[in-house]
């Protein structure tokens, strides 16, 4: 079975595509036809035509639609993710039975754009033009899977999407590979390890995280670890914050920094539903994040760790002056928070699951 796969490559969606790449080297009953779009660093003329070359939507959506044509009559399926890939593509939809993948809809993205540095359009014509269009693929594509309820919730309720022809998947990742036993660490009397782990420092909360861990009370032994890809970021105590800029996805350091935490602080403004998130519950650590987009439903508050208002410092400060301060509590969350990757999050069925359905879509 030949099948396409038209591949956003931004942000937290480099790490899915990666780890839906490992899934299919596993599958030889399935040829996949891999158009990868990455944000930055895609060839070709038409990059750089005017209009183009500044929207992202555009980008995406003519390189998916460039890279598949001429494969259309050859392949027996297709998947588009996320749906900026698919926005020309309708007609390649019609013919050749595709899925298309999201984390978040058109819609529910521009309710975080500010965040994203993406500012909706204020002309009522232009933005009916674009949910038109987003209705064009939605209705081409045979199937739909969104990695939330949050997401299919908007699909029903703001495109008319019916449920039926949704599936929610979250993305996955290698939780066996990603696993650490806790059970002989201590739990108390040594420093404790905080992990922030997010690419756009400020996007992701990191300077409320600083302001906060820089107002804990002195009783709280604790280091912070920073993985970002931001520059200039102002330390007072440069003795107590680790940064690194140099550490990719999946790599034997990011799951090392993981494995050395305790807690994982995550105080993000703008996300749908972050891997690094998952990868921290999946190292059987408690993770203190913020009510924003799908993130309540990978974690319960009191149970799998702690959910604060974004940008409430002094709620932050209560949560981590708390968890740091009881390493029986973290050891308990993070045991639960494990469990809970490892039934809902794990990479192999996850990504089985959605190879099964756009096989099972075009055939």
């Amino acid at each position: 079975m030949k099948l396409g796969f038209a591949l956003e490559y931004s942000l937290g969606h480099i790490t899915h595509a990666q780890n839906l790449k490992c899934t299919l080297e596993s599958r030889p009953d399935i040829q996949p036809v891999y158009v990868d779009l990455p944000y930055d660093g895609m060839t070709g003329a038409w990059t750089r035509l005017p209009g183009v070359r500044s929207n992202w939507s555009l980008r995406a959506s003519l390189g998916a639609w460039l890279g598949l044509r001429g494969q259309a009559k050859l392949l027996d399926g297709a998947l588009f993710h996320t749906q900026v890939t698919s926005l020309f593509a309708s007609g390649i939809m019609r013919r050749v039975p595709s899925v298309v993948s999201l984390d978040a809809t058109p819609l529910q993205y521009d309710a975080l754009g500010a965040f994203y540095g993406h500012v909706p359009s204020t002309n009522p014509r232009l933005e009916e033009i674009k949910k038109r269009l987003n209705q064009k693929s939605f209705g081409a594509a045979r199937r739909l899977v969104t990695w939330s309820q949050w997401a299919k919730d908007s699909l029903v309720t703001d495109y008319g999407v019916s449920a039926d022809k949704i599936v929610v998947i979250p993305p996955g990742i290698d939780t066996e590979r990603w696993a650490v036993d806790r059970s002989a660490a201590p739990i108390s009397g040594r420093l404790v390890h905080l992990l922030f782990v997010g690419g756009d420092f400020p996007r992701k909360g990191g300077d409320t995280l600083l302001r906060a861990f820089e107002s804990l009370p002195s009783s709280v032994n604790a280091h912070l670890h920073i993985v970002t890809k931001t520059a200039d970021i102002p330390l007072r105590d440069p003795s107590r914050v680790s940064i690194r800029r140099d550490i990719g996805p999946n790599s034997p350091e990011l799951r090392k920094l993981f494995a050395e935490a305790d807690l994982f602080v995550f105080p993000t403004r703008g996300d749908c539903l972050p891997l690094a998130v998952l990868e921290a519950m999946a190292s059987g650590l408690p993770v203190i994040t913020t009510r924003i987009g799908a993130l309540p439903e990978a974690v319960t508050h009191g149970e799998t760790g702690w959910i604060v208002p974004p940008e409430d410092l002094d709620a932050l400060v209560e949560a981590v002056t708390q968890l740091a301060g009881d390493g029986a509590l973290r050891r308990q969350m993070g045991r639960q928070a494990q469990e809970v990757a490892s039934e809902r999050f794990d990479a192999g069925r996850n990504y089985r699951h959605l190879v099964d359905i756009v096989a099972g879509t075009a055939g």
